[in-house]
């Protein structure tokens, strides 16, 4: 893992959209995947920024999306979606050359994950995958106690995730499960890049970079990938 500290949330967002960037340029016809949420919403705008100034080309490159609610389509508030297309796509000057967004509210929900399985076998393995860390440490919807040696799948919400998830919906909508990449996907990753800020996110972050690598905290496996990048704020890093 290589660590970087940055001193507030707008440097962790601009560092992190360009460790992205730079896998691009690497690979013009790169696979990349971004999360949402609110701690990637800076990391999103960057990117955007890189593209529509000219200094990363994503005409060739191709777009994923990490995990979804089910029941929520990329039209419903709240969604993954509905962030990936509101806060970046709606940004881009210029379109990648492909897409897969997961559609939550497939009628055939595990067709859907199929879809997601394919679409990683057929443009990846991903060249870099940006990640969020959740408060049980999890990443996407890989919860704790998930299978580290799945692909795309459809899992139980933990208890800690529906607690937050409440800042998305109030009381509206309470999903039940999450469609997300898998870890397997992940640890494919050419390159991952860890982002996280807060003091609310000290713990967690101490456990995933410092803490056994177990599934009770899923994001700990990371350790062991070969070209992980945790970039997080001056407050996320506190423990470290």
């Amino acid at each position: 893992m290589k660590i970087i500290v940055c001193k507030d949330y707008e440097e962790m967002s601009a560092r992190a959209a360009a460790l992205a960037a730079d896998s691009v340029r690497e690979n013009p016809q790169a696979l990349i995947s971004f999360p949402g949420g609110d701690t990637p919403r800076g990391m999103v705008h960057a990117f955007a920024d890189l593209v529509n100034a000219g200094e990363v080309d994503i005409a060739r490159a191709r777009y994923v999306s990490l995990d979804e609610w089910v029941g929520l389509s990329n039209e419903d508030e709240g969604s993954c979606g509905l962030f990936n297309r509101a806060e970046f796509l709606s940004r881009l000057q210029k379109p990648f050359l492909d897409l897969h967004i997961i559609n939550g509210k497939a009628e055939d929900i595990e067709a859907e994950r199929r879809a997601l399985d394919a679409y990683i076998v057929s443009y990846g393995p991903l060249d870099v995958s940006v990640l969020g860390i959740g408060m049980n440490g999890h990443l996407g919807f890989n919860e704790d106690g998930v299978d580290f040696g799945l692909n795309a799948h459809i899992i139980p919400l933990s208890d800690t995730t529906k607690r937050v998830m409440t800042k998305y919906f109030g009381e509206k909508f309470h999903p039940e499960y999450g469609i997300s990449q898998g870890i397997a996907q992940i640890m494919a990753a050419k390159k991952v890049i860890l982002i996280a800020n807060g003091a609310h996110k000290a713990e967690i972050i101490e456990k995933a970079v410092r803490g056994e690598v177990t599934n009770r905290v899923p994001a700990s496996v990371l350790q062991n990938h070969p070209n992980c990048y945790v970039v997080v704020d001056e407050a996320a890093a506190a423990r470290l």
